[in-house]
Parts: structure tokens; C-alpha cells; sequence
């Protein structure tokens, strides 16, 4: 009885009780003391059905029965599920987004940057019914219902900035610009070629943000005097290219390029998966071939603070939001949860906003607490990817337990192994002590 009370503490301290009930009444949600469903067992009962994979009305109206000790029905929670709802969802997650923690893990490479942003997004397929809401792909005649969730994160903080909840058709290019509403003067942009756009490197460039990007084959290339640079005489000199031009015909924006050649197996590779695209119409030039012989970067880090080695280091980090993706699906099933009974749009809504929720604080709350403990105290470094799934499996437990047991059980199962062959997500970013 003693861990049970304990439990229930540590729940509503993690997940903020007061403020999700605040927010409840403040969007609607709640229109009266709450009979049977309060707006904190609405949320809890959902999220916690939801890791156990036992995502139907039924499971979390059981759910929150079992928390509030009342009975609740399945209709009536269906009944629920509307717009207000959504609005309630959201707001809950952009509160959480707002009141995260500020302790940052750093390294050498970075120290010149205020934050370190990262923009990306994931899909998630859906009912097919709800294509007209959210448009996706066309495969074999019939068009897919695809969500898209543009995301923001501060890999400094590991810490997410802005989500954005869309459709497939939505797509990065169209959420370019939208960086520069969360990254200040010195902080350092790192984004791939999904969201290269010359409008948004000038009003990057004019805010005094530094951005690191891959170069997109084809734009047009000019040196300080104006002068168009020939792609093909940079590429035949078989090495390194270090230099500061004018990209674009237009807006002749200024960056400094590099060059790197690669190896000759991973250009070899690069080469034939090229000659098997499916896409007939490229007709891939002898050119291009020359261009998938080095990896080509623009950034606006000066000399004094990056050499092209250290260019080339500092883009591998992006990779790093990749396995945050992964560890959303894997982890926590978010693309699972989404099944064919997911056929209500304010219910795929809710649900989606409220994963994320989850997400956002097992990230500030969780991960970024055990990462630098563990790493300081005990010279562990923890696995995103296992401490997801182990937090999805045992999110009860992660309550119940003593912090020192529950401690040792992540140490056991979270930690990554001893390995020599590749590198981990903890390495990659940073190989120096941790920093508060």
C-alpha cells in the first residue's frame, strides 16, 4: 500500500497534475467538476494503456477506472473525443515544451553556439479513411492517409523546441522557414537537403545564425567577385575544397563550401545505387557521377571555428534525430497505436498529441536525468532506443521503484554495450565530461 501511494505521488509529480487539470478547465475540456473523468486521468489513463499496447476505448476507460476508482464507460469516453479535445491535447503539449529543464550536455565542437537545432520530421500511416484529412502518397491508384510531425529539437539540451502536426503532402521544404522563429543569434542550424532553401539561409544569415547544410547538386556556384564557378573544374581536382562563395543566381548568398573526397568503396556504392534509380527521367550526367565522389557541405562557421574535418563531424550529429524517430515507433509504438479502429480525426489527433507529450517529458525528465547521472557517476552511457522501450514495458515500475533500485535496473538493461566496431549516439555527440 506504502509504494502504491508512493506510485500515485510520483505519477502526478511527473506528468504535473496541477496543470493538466488547469489546462482542462482553461480550454474547455473540463466544463464542471469532473464526475467521473478528470482531465488528469483522461491523459494518465490514456498514456498508460497506450504503452502497454492496449489502445482501445475499452482498455482506457478500464484504465481510468482503475486510477480514479470510479466506473466510466467506454461510450462515455468516446463521447469525449471532439475538437476541444484536440485544442486540450495540444495545449498540454506546448506547456510541457515550455517548462522543460535547462541542463545541457556540450562538447568542444559546439562551443561556439548558443543552441545546437536540429529540424526533421517522421510519418505516420493512418486508417485509409482519413486520407481526405490528412493526404499522403499514391500507390497504385489510391492515395494513402500519411501524418507528418515537423519537429525541433536543441541537441544541447536534448530538449525538443516545436512540434508541428501536418499531412505527408506538407512537406519539409514548405517548413523551412519556420526554424527562425526558435533559433536566436549564435546558435548553429543543422539540417539536410529536405529543407535546403536559399530564402531561409539569408534570413538565417541576416538573424547572425550560423547553419551547417549539405550543398544541393545543381545550384549555381559564384566566387566573391561575382564570377560563375565551374562545379565540373572543382570536381577534377580530386581533393579537398575549402573556400568561401556566392550560392544561388539570384539571391547570391554567401557560405563557405566544402569538399571532401570520399573513399573509393562508398563511391563505388554510391555510384551503382545511382545507375539502379527507378526514376528513368534523371539521366544521371557524367557530372554527377564526378559530385557523388565527395560529400559537399555550406556552412557559415568561419576558419577560427571549424576546420572541414570538423564540418564533415558536426553533420554526422544530425543523424542523431533519426534515432530519436526510431525510438518513438520502437520504443513507444507510436506508429502501432495508430491502427484501423484510429478512424476519427480528433481521436488520431488527441492521441498523437498526447504521445508526444509523453515523449517530450521522458526525454527532459528521464533520459536527459539518467544520461548525466549515469554517465557522471557511474562512466555508463545510456541507449535511447533501450531505455524507451524499457520505460514503455515498465512504466509503472518506473514509479514504484526505490530511485536506487530502478537505477541499477537501468544501468543492467539501458546502458549500451562494450563495443569496438561502431559508434554510439552518446559518442557521436560529444566524447568529453558532461557539463550542467
Amino acid at each position: 500500500m506504502h509504494f502504491q501511494q508512493q506510485g500515485k505521488k510520483n505519477l502526478a509529480k511527473f506528468f504535473d497534475k496541477s496543470v493538466i487539470n488547469k489546462i482542462g478547465k482553461q480550454s474547455g475540456f473540463v466544463l464542471r467538476k469532473a464526475r467521473k473523468i478528470s482531465a488528469y486521468h483522461f491523459v494518465l489513463g490514456f498514456l498508460l494503456s497506450s504503452c502497454r499496447k492496449q489502445n482501445s476505448f475499452s482498455s482506457w476507460a478500464l484504465q481510468i477506472g482503475l486510477l480514479s476508482g470510479k466506473c466510466v464507460s467506454k461510450q462515455g469516453l468516446f463521447d469525449r473525443i471532439h475538437s476541444g479535445t484536440v485544442s486540450f491535447a495540444k495545449e498540454l503539449l506546448q506547456a510541457a515544451l515550455l517548462k522543460q529543464g535547462t541542463k545541457c550536455f556540450t562538447a568542444a565542437l559546439f562551443a561556439s553556439f548558443g543552441k545546437v537545432v536540429l529540424q526533421d520530421s517522421t510519418t505516420l500511416h493512418l486508417p485509409q479513411v482519413l486520407a481526405p484529412i490528412f493526404p499522403g502518397n499514391h500507390s497504385r491508384g489510391e492515395q494513402k492517409a500519411v501524418a507528418r510531425i515537423q519537429s525541433i529539437i536543441d541537441i544541447k539540451a536534448m530538449k525538443f523546441i516545436d512540434f508541428e502536426l501536418g499531412s505527408f503532402t506538407q512537406n519539409d521544404q514548405s517548413a523551412s522557414g519556420r526554424i527562425g522563429a526558435f533559433a536566436k543569434k549564435g546558435d548553429l542550424v543543422i539540417r539536410d537537403l529536405g529543407y535546403f532553401a536559399l530564402g531561409t539561409f539569408e534570413q538565417l544569415i541576416k538573424a547572425g545564425v550560423y547553419f551547417l547544410s549539405r550543398l544541393r547538386y545543381g545550384v549555381s556556384l559564384y566566387d566573391k567577385k561575382g564570377c560563375i564557378l565551374s562545379l565540373k573544374d572543382l570536381l577534377k581536382q580530386g581533393k579537398p575544397v575549402d573556400k568561401w562563395v556566392l550560392m544561388g543566381a539570384e539571391k547570391r548568398v554567401e557560405v563557405r563550401l566544402i569538399m571532401l573526397p570520399l573513399p573509393a568503396a562508398q563511391v563505388s556504392e554510391k555510384i551503382r545505387r545511382a545507375k539502379q534509380d527507378r526514376d528513368k527521367r534523371l539521366n544521371h550526367s557524367r557530372e554527377y557521377y564526378h559530385w557523388l565522389g565527395y560529400s559537399v557541405y555550406i556552412t557559415t562557421a568561419d576558419h577560427n571555428i571549424w576546420t572541414a574535418k570538423d564540418v564533415a563531424k558536426a553533420y554526422r550529429v544530425r543523424w542523431q534525430i533519426e534515432t530519436i524517430f526510431k525510438s518513438w515507433k520502437t520504443g513507444f509504438h507510436l506508429q502501432e497505436l495508430l491502427h484501423e479502429g484510429y478512424g476519427n480525426e480528433h481521436r488520431v489527433k488527441v492521441s498523437i498529441y498526447l504521445m508526444l507529450l509523453l515523449i517530450c517529458l521522458f526525454m527532459n525528465k528521464i533520459y536527459v536525468h539518467y544520461r548525466y547521472t549515469l554517465q557522471k557517476q557511474n562512466n555508463k552511457k545510456i541507449s535511447l532506443l533501450k531505455l524507451t522501450t524499457f520505460t514503455a514495458h515498465h512504466i509503472m515500475e518506473i514509479f514504484l521503484l526505490p530511485p536506487i533500485r530502478l537505477k541499477e535496473l537501468i544501468i543492467r538493461y539501458c546502458c549500451y554495450d562494450c563495443r569496438h566496431d561502431r559508434i554510439n549516439m552518446t559518442d557521436l555527440y560529444q566524447n568529453i565530461s558532461l557539463l550542467a
